[in-house]
């Protein structure tokens, strides 16, 4: 396959993986209801002292986040999205014009240099990501987690079942729990799509974030 007929395979299979959100009873529509109703719980939980700090990785539109930011004009945030897809990104820069303090950049999420600036943050997502890289990313990224939130910092997370033998979900929460952090929900089976919350405790000491890159998408 040439890179052109490659990329034009790409294009096709995101084309097609979006035109889920079009029913609203596909696990893709159900799963962003859900993600959406944790991020919004977030937010309300959020304090009026400071303004939250958030960061999406793939954030593709921002079809979970943008629509909560704007449901809440008064929160004060510091908000970044990170996506590579073109027309992604235009679509999500849309969506947030009017927003304050949200900013869409446009480059690989799993560069560590596209959000160095920004984190640690008091709400990361990763959702879409665990499902497209190698168990070893997986591992490897929820490793930096710590160093990427603040103290009582939050990820949500997200990961599908794909088959009966490859539900690494149970073992993603196990990861979460090593890397010190507490689960606050997660919710799974039935579904085949996973959707977990984990918080860094509020007296945990500031971790170095050392990691250069997180993860690789796979081809």
């Amino acid at each position: 396959m040439t890179p052109g007929e490659h990329s034009e395979r790409a294009k096709r299979d995101w084309e097609e993986w979006y035109e889920a959100y079009a029913d609203p009873d596909s696990d893709l529509s159900r799963r962003l209801a859900l993600v959406r109703t944790r991020i919004g719980e977030c937010l309300d939980a959020a304090s009026d002292a400071a303004p939250l700090r958030i960061l999406s990785l793939c954030a593709g539109e921002g079809r979970d986040l943008l629509p909560e930011l704007a449901a809440r004009p008064a929160l004060h945030t510091t908000t970044t999205l990170v996506e590579l897809h073109p027309q992604l990104v235009a679509t999500a820069s849309q969506a947030a014009s009017g927003l304050e303090g949200v900013e869409i950049r446009r480059g690989d999420a799993g560069d560590v240099a596209m959000f160095a600036d920004v984190v640690p943050v008091d709400l990361l997502l990763l959702c879409g990501i665990f499902g497209n890289i190698s168990p070893a990313d997986i591992q490897s990224t929820v490793s930096a987690v710590p160093s990427l939130l603040t103290a009582g910092g939050t990820v949500i997370w997200t990961r599908g079942r794909f088959d009966d033998d490859d539900d690494m979900r149970p073992v993603i929460r196990r990861w979460f729990t090593k890397e010190g952090l507490d689960e606050v929900a997660f919710d799974g089976d039935p579904e085949r799509f996973g959707v977990g919350v984990a918080r860094a405790p509020a007296d945990r000491p500031a971790t170095p974030l050392t990691a250069t890159r997180l993860f690789t998408f796979a081809p």
